[in-house]
């Protein structure tokens, strides 16, 4: 009951937010839009979690009932403890994780690696030091802990938590490895290699280790287990690493694409501007970029066209709200493409949804210049992630 009122309080809370807002598009459950290839392809982006969350609950059955084969009573409940534990502190290793594998897939399509090699470095080191800190704080007051999380008046179910904690908790600082990797699997799309890993992270290899664990050391082996798994599952990370044949370096191979991928410093720019004055300069570095990659003077100048257009109507969009804004614009020449990456940190506004409405709406002297861009423009992409809006265009 307490976990049905659990979903179903929530769920009215997210409904509430919504009265009273003012949006051009209104969510209306509707069976139209239904169809069975997006559906299937919704299926295989989420396989992965669903892959961690069948393997935690077989796991989680199986390692109790090895627990219960012991005849001690408090095993399976010190057990419980620190799985209760790490439902409240799993943020310190899930939250960058979660990050990294949102931002990786925009700098994946931007073919930004620069981008891909910052987030993965921040969010290793995020992880790190917040695992670190949590594994410090359970060790050194486990007891405390124990007697939050366990009210018992049994000194032997207290000794047996606490022994629990204090050597499981050293498995944290491999959380750092193990589910940025995975998280970073995902975003990229790698998703077959990400639902074995995830089997093998929480399930394949668990199982077996904590069995061997528990016939060689005793009930003790099924804390040691969460140590080994994790060391054997980030040695597996590193391996996979290890055998990219995308990079010569190891920060190369992490990106864990092939070779071309990416561009080199001398065929890419990054200019941000914040002002109407600085924006304008963009469309006259946006023609001499293209015309250094050896682009035909009337591929420069639409270049720079829908460079200047961009930026204009993304200022006028989003600087009107006396809020300090930016737009960075990221010029790059890879192949035959000449692209722009326009990144702004104004209200949501997805381009090509915007361009289509403002048609229908017969709205002309806001469509001609964004009918330049699509016009001219070769494809347009369109993302959002924490609030930053997103555009690539080839040209």
């Amino acid at each position: 009951m307490a976990t049905s009122i659990g979903y179903i309080i929530p769920f009215f809370v997210s409904a509430a937010y919504y009265v009273g807002k003012k949006s051009r598009s209104v969510f209306k459950l509707r069976f139209k839009g239904f169809s069975p290839k997006l559906c299937m392809e919704m299926l295989r982006l989420g396989a992965p979690m669903g892959v961690i969350k069948g393997s935690i609950s077989i796991s989680g059955l199986v390692i109790n009932n090895l627990l219960t084969s012991f005849n001690m009573p408090f095993l399976v409940a010190a057990n419980g403890v620190f799985s209760q534990i790490t439902v409240f502190v799993r943020a310190a290793w899930y939250a960058p994780a979660d990050t990294l594998m949102a931002f990786v897939g925009i700098f994946a399509g931007e073919e930004d690696s620069k981008s891909i090699k910052l987030v993965q470095r921040i969010s290793l080191l995020h992880s790190l030091i917040m695992t670190t800190v949590v594994t410090v704080i359970l060790f050194m007051f486990s007891d405390s802990i124990v007697t939050f999380f366990l009210h018992s008046d049994e000194p032997e179910a207290i000794k047996l938590a606490v022994q629990c904690i204090r050597i499981c908790c050293l498995s944290l600082p491999f959380h750092t490895i193990v589910y940025n990797f995975n998280n970073y699997l995902m975003g990229i799309k790698k998703h077959i290699f990400a639902c074995l890993y995830s089997f093998l992270l929480e399930c394949g290899d668990l199982i077996p280790i904590t069995l061997l664990m528990l016939r060689v050391i005793g009930y003790e082996g099924a804390w040691i287990s969460k140590i080994a798994n994790m060391i054997v599952v980030s040695l597996v990370a590193v391996i996979y690493i290890s055998l990219n044949k995308g990079g010569n370096t190891f920060s190369d191979k992490m990106l864990l694409m092939p070779r071309g991928f990416g561009t080199t410093a001398e065929n890419e720019i990054a200019v941000t501007a914040s002002s109407t004055q600085e924006i304008e300069e963009l469309s006259k570095i946006a023609v001499a970029f293209a015309l250094e990659h050896g682009a035909e003077k009337k591929r420069a100048l639409t270049y720079g066209l829908i460079t200047e257009e961009l930026s204009v109507f993304l200022a006028e969009h989003g600087f009107k709200d006396g809020k300090e804004h930016h737009i960075n614009a990221r010029l790059v020449s890879k192949d035959d493409d000449l692209i722009i990456r326009m990144r702004d940190n104004c209200k949501p506004l997805n381009l090509q949804d915007y361009y289509q409405l403002i048609k229908a709406n017969n709205e002309k002297e806001k469509e001609i210049s964004l009918a330049i861009i699509f016009k001219m423009a070769k494809e347009v992409k369109y993302t959002s992630t924490f609030g930053a809006n997103n555009l690539i265009i080839r040209v």
